[in-house]
């Protein structure tokens, strides 16, 4: 079992007692810690002590252009408070703020410009969220050696508690090595998530697998330019992803999709590269010629 399969413990804390309030997240073991609010609770959480420590922070809002379905700010302060009243001035645009700070007030000015850099090139590496930092702070080189590895290891940790409270601006996707997915399609009955699906229609080729996000599409896959009658909130993601440059004409009637996607399902992949709606569940095949319905029963029917 490797680091990133091996089990974790989180521990959420509810401040104010509901979901919805003030929240503190920890792991035990791990000197750090993510404190999240929402800009109408920053009146409380500017008292607390996690904001009075080093740290950085991301501020995370509704889009005003639309470009991206969320925008986010990146930051650091060696007293976050200070920033983050600076912020509620002057910036409009965020709802909610999470920030990542340690429990031992352990991180220095290069520490926490480290983070702010990292995380910067790591949320518009992923293209997810719009990014609303004009620049990406040249900081990684300022770290000894072994700092660099404690700050690394720090964002680790940060990066498994961010999505836990609905930040996925910096997940990254990583195409899975080959021979880890042969592994995972030895055994059907094993799991359906790793197997790989190929999609064949008219002017359209494609493939993916399922990801615990949703469907994955590889980078390369084709789609067909004309299009058919679709699912309107399939149309409208077609032609956000024409619009960012996701899809990429390359002849009078196919696209090429030019990063790997995660569609939420894989009919909403099957039917946007295709151009019309389409069933994913039984449109996509695999090797052996089997849909995802067909694997899915398969799994459902086997011997506990």
């Amino acid at each position: 079992m490797t680091a990133q399969q091996r089990g974790a413990s989180i521990r959420i804390f509810l401040i104010d007692g509901t979901p919805q309030g003030m929240r503190l997240v920890e792991r035990i073991g791990w000197t750090g810690c993510c404190l999240s609010f929402s800009r109408s609770d920053y009146d409380r959480a500017r008292h607390r002590a996690e904001l009075q420590r080093s740290g950085a922070y991301v501020l995370v809002g509704a889009d005003p252009q639309g470009v991206r379905p969320v925008r986010i700010y990146v930051g650091e302060g060696e007293e976050v408070r200070t920033r983050l009243d600076t912020h509620v001035r002057e910036k409009d645009f965020w709802s909610s703020a999470f920030v990542l700070t340690t429990k031992d007030d352990s991180l220095n000015k290069a520490h926490i410009r480290y983070l702010e850099a990292r995380l910067i090139a790591m949320a518009q590496a992923a293209q997810i969220a719009m990014v609303e930092n004009a620049t990406n702070p040249a900081a990684l080189g300022r770290l000894s050696e072994p700092e660099t590895s404690d700050m690394e290891a720090y964002l680790d940790e940060a990066l498994i508690l961010l999505p836990l409270l609905g930040v996925t601006a910096f997940e990254i996707y990583d195409e899975p090595d080959a021979s880890a997915a042969a592994q995972v399609t030895k055994n059907d009955q094993a799991q359906i998530a790793g197997k790989r699906y190929r999609l064949r229609t008219q002017l359209t080729e494609a493939e993916g697998y399922s990801d615990s996000r949703g469907f994955a599409v590889l980078a390369g896959a084709l789609a067909r330019k004309e299009t058919k009658v679709m699912v309107p909130g399939y149309a409208r993601i077609r032609e956000e992803l024409i619009a960012e440059g996701v899809l990429v004409s390359v002849n009078d009637q196919q696209y090429r999709l030019s990063r790997t996607f995660i569609f939420d399902s894989p009919s909403s992949a099957a039917s946007v590269l295709a151009g019309g709606s389409k069933n994913g569940r039984t449109e996509w095949k695999d090797d052996q010629g089997r849909t995802i319905r067909e694997n899915e029963e398969a799994t459902a029917a086997s011997p506990a």
